[in-house]
């Protein structure tokens, strides 16, 4: 595992050549596999290096600007990431690599576009979208990117590198004899038998270390130009690569072509096409320049400029107008940009596919470093905002919306019941898999019946016969809108017994929180009672129902069986009692009824004290959209959606406030649904 150290230990790959010579055998070759000298020295220089040799890097500061010094010899290239800084320079990264044998026939200048090519690919998760500076010892290449080249192959690695263009400051000539470090490292290789078998060196990316030491000399702080020359602008080949990969994009979507596949440098001040995603977007210092003179707003900070009446840090360069903004501990110049080229910026750096679709942040970050406006910030939320993909598509990581509603409590026992079907679980000796759960909203009183199957005659069955009828007829009863509770014989039911029926908002258990809660309880216990083929689950049921309705609840202080029957229940492993007080009829009914009220009252104010608590909770650092009827909305989609599809429909319209949280919206088919505000979100128009 030695090959782990290969990026921070100095010439590893010389080191290692005499281990790679003796260990890289093809399947043919292995066999041959000898250990000499040679080897034995590799393996002793790699001991001392690991247990003497300080192994580190210095982590990248993003306020300082990275050097990348490169270099190319005739069997290899490399490169040394860096910064200069007040304390010292900072080694970052240091890559190298053998050429192949199709490289080795490059031309010098070839090899060295090369090194810089093959560098800033590899280092792109360090550079990311901070200024670099390049330093070659060729000195033709100074600026290359800003300049017209002829050669093709190193056209084509500039094209693969024009979303980092913007952030090379420039292109330096270093002399040869002040790059000894980059040099050093394309050049120190193994002895030339190795080298040969460019087959296997081939495969191996060789990264090198230059450790800590002061190899480079300071630097003095370069002139910041945000803006290369765009390079679609440079010369025809690449004009002609790209608008051909346009062409047979449209040509694939029968579209017709634009006129922009004709001429890409032609200032144009009109707004993007609605094929302008296909097309390269033209952000030169010419076409800036076009569309400041066009920009009333820019003209008129121009003429206070050549009047000096605008102290607002604003630079005039090459007819261009630049702003000076802070960021961090430096001003940087960044340019102003048209109105009339905004929606391609924010185009270009949201919608289109190399800028991702990502947020606010990720897109204030890319911009605040290249393009200024006014209110900019808010322009870039609320075009985020926008976004019919972003609304579709996104996952929401703040909390859902939608403040907590509690239900006041009752003024008495089995007065709103709570229903609600749990399974299907494994079938039991008896033959159940489901279980109907009955709560009580004041008392948390629970009724827990097994059941073969959760039909809507189970339901209406269970119901009268372990409740109506024993305890009376609720005044309310509460369910989701499954077929076993919204069906004709229930409806009959609580129309003859004269019951509310009220069903819970769909994809939002919250409504019948309470039943839902003792599902996620009996599960537990019920599971430590299980025999090795869990099919014992019914039998022991009951026995669960009942420690739950004798076990004090934190909400009301009382236990269930209290609130509920006026009395504590006379425990199986109690002691016998051995007095009795056999009390008259009405004197036993007015001590129950005074400890009742009594209790019932204070369950009520624990209660509500606890629903307080816990509303103050869960309302915390939580929106609350407020809806009115016709306003357009997104509706999040729950079922048939795969990994790849929307997350949210529409849009679709409000027609009805039924609640602070909930609501009635339709969609283009005249389709009715009932919603929580946290399953929508508003439509915002772009």
């Amino acid at each position: 595992k030695i090959n782990w150290y290969r990026k921070i230990i100095p010439n590893f790959a010389h080191i290692a050549a005499p281990l790679h010579k003796v260990t890289n055998k093809t399947k043919a070759h292995r066999h041959e596999f000898t250990w000499g000298p040679e080897q034995q020295v590799a393996f002793n220089e790699f001991k001392n290096l690991l247990t003497t040799y300080p192994l580190f890097l210095e982590y990248p500061d993003l306020s300082t600007t990275f050097v990348l010094t490169t270099d190319a010899s005739e069997i290899g290239i490399g490169g040394i990431l860096r910064q200069d800084t007040i304390t010292g320079t900072k080694i970052n990264y240091f890559k190298s690599r053998v050429l192949n044998d199709t490289e080795r026939k490059y031309d010098t200048i070839e090899r060295e576009a090369l090194a810089i090519y093959w560098c800033l690919t590899e280092l792109r998760s360090y550079i990311g979208d901070s200024d670099i500076i390049i330093e070659t010892d060729h000195e033709p290449l100074q600026n290359f990117h800003k300049k017209q080249i002829n050669n093709k192959r190193i056209i084509n690695w500039i094209f693969k590198l024009q979303d980092i263009l913007p952030e090379i400051i420039a292109v330096k000539y270093r002399n040869g004899s002040n790059n000894t470090a980059a040099d050093y490292i394309s050049r120190h290789f193994p002895s030339s038998n190795v080298i040969s078998n460019s087959t296997i060196l081939a495969e191996q990316t060789d990264d090198w270390s230059v450790g800590t030491e002061q190899w480079f000399e300071d630097l003095p702080k370069p002139q910041r130009l945000r803006f290369a020359t765009s390079f679609i602008n440079t010369t025809n080949s690449t004009i002609n690569a790209v608008t051909t990969g346009v062409k047979a994009k449209l040509i694939a979507q029968s579209v017709p072509p634009t006129s922009a596949e004709s001429s890409t440098t032609t200032p144009q001040s009109s707004a993007p096409s609605p094929t302008s995603e296909y097309l390269p977007f033209d952000f030169s210092l010419s076409r800036i320049r076009f569309e400041q003179e066009q920009d009333p707003v820019i003209q008129q900070i121009i003429q206070n400029l050549y009047h000096k009446s605008d102290k607002r840090n604003f630079i005039l360069k090459n007819n261009v107008l630049y702003k000076l903004v802070s960021r961090g501990l430096t001003d940087i110049k960044v340019i102003y940009a048209p109105s009339k080229l905004i929606p391609e910026i924010l185009l270009s750096h949201h919608d289109h596919p190399l800028s991702g679709h990502f947020g606010v942040e990720h897109t204030w970050f890319l911009l605040k470093k290249k393009y200024y406006w006014l209110h900019m910030r808010t322009m870039i939320t609320s075009y985020i905002k926008s976004c019919e993909q972003c609304s579709k598509y996104n996952v929401d990581r703040h909390k859902p919306p939608g403040f907590l509603q509690p239900i006041e409590p009752p003024a008495d026992v089995f007065q709103i019941l709570g229903m609600d079907w749990w399974g299907p679980a494994q079938t039991s000796i008896n033959g159940n898999r489901y279980i109907l759960v009955i709560t009580d909203r004041l008392s948390g009183y629970v009724f827990a019946t097994a059941s073969p199957t959760n039909t809507a005659q189970d339901t209406a069955r269970i119901l009268l016969e372990e409740v109506i009828l024993v305890h009376g007829s609720p005044d309310i009863a509460i369910t989701d809108q499954g077929t076993h509770f919204n069906n004709e014989l229930l409806q009959s039911i609580t129309n003859l017994i004269g019951c509310k029926h009220i069903f819970s908002t769909p994809y939002h258990p919250q409504t019948n929180g309470q039943t839902e809660r003792w599902n996620s309880t009996f599960v537990t216990q019920l599971a430590k009672f299980f025999n090795d083929d869990h099919n014992n689950w019914d039998t022991y049921l009951p026995s669960i129902v009942y420690a739950y309705n004798n076990s004090v609840h934190h909400s009301s202080g009382f236990t269930p069986y209290q609130l509920a029957f006026g009395r504590r229940p006379h425990h199986p492993f109690d002691p016998a009692r051995s007095t009795f007080y056999l009390k008259k009829p009405h004197d036993y009914w007015a001590q129950i009824i005074k400890y009742r009220s009594i209790a019932l009252k204070q369950a009520k104010d624990n209660i509500i004290h606890q629903q307080l608590l816990s509303k103050q909770r869960f309302d915390k650092n939580r929106s609350h959209p407020i809806y009115h009827i016709n306003d357009l909305v997104w509706m999040k989609i729950f079922s048939n959606r795969t990994k790849f599809d929307a997350r949210y429909t529409g849009p679709v319209r409000i027609v009805r406030v039924l609640s602070p949280v909930s609501y009635i919206v339709e969609d283009p088919d005249l389709r009715q649904f009932q919603v929580h505000s946290n399953n929508i979100k508003r439509v915002y128009p772009r």
